[in-house]
């Protein structure tokens, strides 16, 4: 067995885990090479036989190391992602029992953004905390730009509310709809395909929206998702994936639209907002 590292587009993606489902013996894994970058890096672990179908599919020549046989791989690799305790949560990324008195996440790592880690999902889910302190409830909700859906999914098992779950990259949007399945939400997780904000204020608007992507979409579709927001004051949409650097541009884009910013987080450099209407 030999492992290969290589960068390559995200669009590779679709093909190489085909690649795996073809021969079995292939196994992959599928990171970010930096966040929002357009592309991912790709691990394969592979025999020396199905060297050249690797490279057939890369478009590339790939350097192989030998797998060492006495290491553990799969341990290693548990070891990376330890479970998480983010307010009430507890996010297994490897199957881990929840412990008494917290809200279990089972969300696996994979190329879907989302697995707990980054600082923008502990604000997103410290901000819908903080309002659910503030006595509100939600009963329809907008993840968009989902990825893994470990934020619907987290609003879902917390007060049952049912999601549109959106994410502009096909593999994720399925991800999401396993994350789903397997946190026994799949009912409430509805996981689709989709670029832009719902327009649906005028016949089914959310009360609450998550957006935990990035500056450039936030401005640019800062129009969308105030109008998929619904009317009422307690309604919120919760906003990250920007740095404090870039949060005067989030706050003059959206106070323009009659949002007011009502609680903040930062962490590492990265915000997490919440707003309601003014």
């Amino acid at each position: 067995m030999h492992q290969t590292t290589f960068t390559a587009p995200k669009a590779m993606a679709e093909a190489l885990l085909a690649l795996t489902e073809t021969y079995p013996a292939i196994s992959l894994d599928i990171g970010c090479a930096d966040y929002g970058d357009a592309e991912f890096t790709y691990t394969l672990w592979l025999p020396l036989a199905l060297q050249p179908e690797a490279e057939r599919i890369a478009g590339q020549p790939l350097t192989y190391t030998p797998v060492d046989a006495t290491i553990d791989y799969v341990a290693q690799t548990k070891a990376l992602f330890p479970p998480l305790i983010i307010g009430p949560y507890f996010v297994a990324r490897n199957n881990e029992p929840t412990p008494a008195g917290h809200i279990g996440l089972y969300i696996s790592p994979n190329r879907a953004f989302g697995s707990g880690e980054h600082a923008t999902t502990t604000g997103c889910l410290l901000a819908y905390e903080w309002l659910l302190a503030q006595g509100h409830s939600y009963t329809s909700g907008l993840d968009f730009g989902a990825g893994s859906g470990i934020l619907a999914i987290a609003a879902a098992k917390r007060q049952g509310t049912p999601f549109l779950a959106l994410d502009n990259d096909a593999p994720s949007v399925e991800i999401c709809a396993e994350n789903a399945s397997l946190n026994n939400v799949p009912a409430l997780i509805d996981s689709q395909l989709g670029e832009v904000p719902p327009q649906t204020l005028s016949s089914s608007p959310h009360d609450l929206i998550f957006a935990n992507i990035l500056l450039q979409p936030l401005l640019e579709l800062a129009q969308g998702l105030a109008g998929a927001l619904a009317p009422a004051p307690h309604a919120a949409l919760i906003l990250s994936g920007f740095t404090t650097e870039q949060a005067p541009e989030i706050t003059a884009g959206y106070s323009a639209l009659g949002l007011k910013c009502t609680w903040q987080h930062t962490h590492a450099d990265w915000v997490a907002q919440a707003w309601q209407r003014a």
